[in-house]
């Protein structure tokens, strides 16, 4: 099935706790703040930092802050920014799929694959963390 990875988790859980703070955040702070692993969670940052949805500066006084408002970025674009790029299923890469040549559900896998991708692009980050009831 189809699952959130840790990393993306996380990833999701700082940029609420950035957003919800003035001014540069440590990582150090998000980790000890939000009992995360903070080795993991310092290679998450840097990785929403090169794909511009975090900023960073370095030094004494250097940390994170939201460079991107929520709202313009995707789930998708964050999942691939922390996990690399999406893949519903390996068959969906005909370089990787060692079944291709007799395969019967490559191109179905293929369009769940890009069906799946488009609604991850549909859901920004800024309404997966606006404020929700949740109804039982």
């Amino acid at each position: 099935m189809v699952r959130m990875s840790k990393s993306v988790e996380y990833a999701m859980i700082a940029i609420a706790y950035v957003a919800s703070r003035d001014g540069l955040v440590r990582a150090r702070e998000i980790a000890s703040q939000l009992d995360l692993p903070a080795g993991l969670l310092a290679k998450i940052l840097q990785r929403l930092a090169v794909a511009g949805i975090l900023s960073s500066e370095q030094g004494a006084h250097g940390g994170y802050r939201i460079a991107r408002d929520p709202d313009t970025v995707s789930f998708l674009e964050l999942s691939e920014a922390v996990d690399g790029r999406f893949r519903f299923a390996p068959c969906a890469d005909p370089d990787e799929c060692e079944r291709r040549s007799q395969c019967t559900v490559a191109g179905p896998v293929h369009e769940l694959g890009d069906r799946i991708s488009d609604v991850l692009a549909s859901v920004t980050i800024g309404a997966l963390l606006a404020p929700s009831e949740v109804t039982k």
